[in-house]
């Protein structure tokens, strides 16, 4: 006769039993107190965490124990330092970095609600032009803070574009992951009088093969025109719905080298001459004949705008519609991820370092700018200097977890935000 289930007395059962209860919650890191694990990643765990008397909230990334290393804990260094430097709204903000008891290291920084730009052209494929400008004005506006902080990103690509929604608040744009940031001397600022440049050390060049201008894939210098190329490539992206050289890692990064950009208006409607000029401008092969600077690069934009009819009495531009992410993204990242339960409002979180979740990352030789600012220069020559390919696992990604509830984020905008896509 068939019965129920027979059970050992003295021995839990798992369908009954209560789940695990996560060490770190309810510890106090500086300010902040962790409520909840809320993702998981190939290299680290997030939490989210809430200060106790103002109720604003962060996240959390812990590094794994099993993954721990000088060069990786140097990294987190390296982002918090270099993001603190710059200051700057359209960044995300690093509140905190520390040691755990055991040894592990953290990183407290800002909790956003929204999705990437990689998310979005998933679903989307290509942008409009007036969302294409309203995304590079605000991108470019991050960017121009970081070269005068002396930061150059050398990693930027869809995946490090955050599109922020929040509730009864103008759509605003974050840069993140400066994990592999290079500190330089700031664009804008020349070297003291009569100082003489050093000729620079070899050190590790990482970068992911479809967004590297073609000094990095040399291993040549690089500075703020680095990220201005890769602003092209994203350029083209938007308005195309795909990068301009296409191919394995190897092809691409010798279509970078030596072949010519297509304009964008041949793979493409709706793109004018105007803007065919400036994508291509910025995709040269010579840094020397790109753009100055990336508020040079705003500045061109903002003029095509008011030519195109894309910007109103006060700088806002009227023709598109601004981003709701309305439709679920898909999963993001190849390795498994646990999600927060019962969710309220979509969130993502740059989880430093996470090993495992990237497309295609290369390490290169790099010649180092020596001119910078001391404090971040100091936490970027720590750096191991090693050269070696590491494959296409090494990179740092953006993991998608699910908040209870909505972030709490600073003010975006101010003076600096010239197009608003809500007005």
């Amino acid at each position: 006769m068939a019965g129920a289930p027979m059970s050992t007395p003295g021995v839990p059962d798992p369908a009954t039993s209560p789940a695990p209860v996560d060490p770190l919650v309810s510890m106090r890191l500086g300010e902040f107190v962790i409520e909840e694990r809320i993702g998981a990643g190939g290299m680290g765990v997030v939490y989210r965490a809430v200060h106790p008397v103002i109720g604003k909230q962060a996240a959390v990334k812990v590094l794994r124990a099993e993954l721990m290393s000088p060069e990786q804990e140097q990294r987190l260094l390296v982002e918090a330092k270099a993001v603190n430097a710059i200051r700057h709204p359209g960044i995300l903000d690093i509140f905190n970095c520390g040691a755990l008891p055991d040894g592990r290291p953290y990183v407290v920084m800002e909790l956003l609600q929204g999705r990437s730009l990689e998310d979005v052209l998933r679903v989307q494929g290509r942008l409009g032009v007036g969302m294409t400008v309203w995304v590079l004005d605000q991108l470019l506006s991050a960017l121009a803070a970081a070269h005068r902080a002396g930061v150059v990103h050398r990693d930027l690509k869809p995946e490090n574009v955050f599109l922020v929604e929040v509730p009864d608040t103008a759509p605003s744009l974050k840069l993140v992951d400066f994990g592999i940031a290079q500190v330089t001397q700031a664009a804008e600022e020349p070297p003291p009088s009569g100082a003489k440049r050093p000729s620079g050390v070899k050190r590790p060049m990482t970068g992911t093969p479809e967004c590297m201008s073609p000094e990095q894939i040399r291993g040549g210098p690089v500075g703020p025109a680095a990220d201005l190329y890769a602003v092209g490539i994203l350029a083209f992206q938007m308005l195309t719905g795909a990068r301009p050289f296409q191919g394995e890692h190897m092809q691409v990064m010798f279509a970078q080298v030596e072949q010519p950009p297509p304009p964008p208006s041949t793979r493409a409607e709706g793109i004018g001459p105007g803007l065919d000029a400036l994508v291509l401008q910025l995709l040269e092969k010579d840094p020397a004949r790109r753009p100055a600077s990336a508020q040079v690069v705003r500045q061109q934009l903002q003029q095509l705008a008011r030519e195109l009819s894309l910007e109103g009495p006060e700088g806002s531009i009227l023709a598109f519609t601004p981003p709701t992410f309305a439709v679920p993204p898909p999963p993001a990242v190849s390795q498994p991820m646990r999600w927060g339960r019962a969710p309220i409002a979509m969130a993502a979180v740059v989880a430093l370092g996470l090993l495992g979740m990237g497309t295609g990352v290369m390490t290169w030789a790099q010649e180092a700018e020596p001119d910078a600012p001391a404090a971040v220069k100091a936490a970027s020559d720590a750096v191991p200097e090693t050269l070696h390919p590491v494959g296409p696992l090494d990179t740092w990604e953006t993991v998608l977890i699910r908040s209870r509830a909505p972030a709490v984020l600073r003010p975006a905008g101010g003076p600096d935000a010239a197009l608003d896509p809500t007005q």
